[in-house]
Parts: C-alpha cells; sequence; structure tokens
C-alpha cells in the first residue's frame, strides 16, 4: 500500500475526505478535523469518508480514540456522516458504524459514493 495521503473535496452540500494508503493515527485524526473544518465552513453538517483507496486495518484500534476525540474537533449529533469502502472493507466500516451509533451519530457505510451522496441528500 502506498504511503498515506489525504485530501478533502466539496461535492455540493457534502464535504468529501478521500484518503489512500494506510494512515496512521495523527494523519487520519488531521484528515478528520479537515473534512469536519470543511464541513462547517461550507455550512453544511454532512461528511464522507472515502476510504476505497485506503488499507483500513488498523481503523479497529483508531475508532474508539477518534470517537473520544471527535466531539473536541466539532463533530456533534447534527451531523450526518457516510464512509464508502470496498465490500472487503464492511466489516471494519461496520464497526465504525456501530461506534459512532453508540455515540449518537448518524454515520452508515455505503460501497458507492453515489448512494452515500443520496443518502445525505435525502
Amino acid at each position: 500500500m502506498a504511503a498515506a495521503k489525504f485530501h478533502v473535496e466539496v461535492h455540493g452540500d457534502v464535504a468529501v475526505l478521500v484518503q489512500e494508503g494506510a494512515p496512521l493515527f495523527d494523519e487520519t485524526t488531521k484528515a478528520l478535523a479537515a473534512v469536519i473544518a470543511t464541513s462547517l465552513e461550507i455550512r453544511s453538517k454532512k461528511i464522507i469518508i472515502d476510504a476505497r483507496l485506503s488499507d483500513l486495518v488498523n481503523y479497529y484500534n483508531y475508532v474508539v480514540r477518534h470517537a473520544e476525540l471527535l466531539p473536541a474537533i466539532g463533530l456533534d449529533g447534527s451531523f450526518r456522516s457516510a464512509i464508502v469502502g470496498l465490500p472487503e472493507q464492511v466489516p471494519v466500516m461496520d464497526f465504525i458504524v456501530s461506534v459512532g451509533g453508540n455515540r449518537g451519530w448518524i454515520v452508515r457505510r455505503f460501497v458507492d459514493l453515489e448512494e452515500a451522496k443520496q443518502w445525505l441528500r435525502s
């Protein structure tokens, strides 16, 4: 897997974090902070994490720690978040959805980016 990198795109009223590679915890934290900040800048609370090019193997270790940090970064229960990944990433995405749901966040997982956008706009 290539070195980790990310960038944030704006698709209408949705902030999209595109991740590649196998990011470390701190890299993932910076990426999440960037997409939350972008969402707030565009006055939207709709976020997509596009993880199709990421290696999510370490995410089991990161998710609970990130869930503890995200409120301080600006994420609250008024956001709607979608994670988009590959079919083989479904187990870790389901874990992310479970952890987020346990905190009262609105989060779903998808294997199709357009379906995620449609859900966020519905």
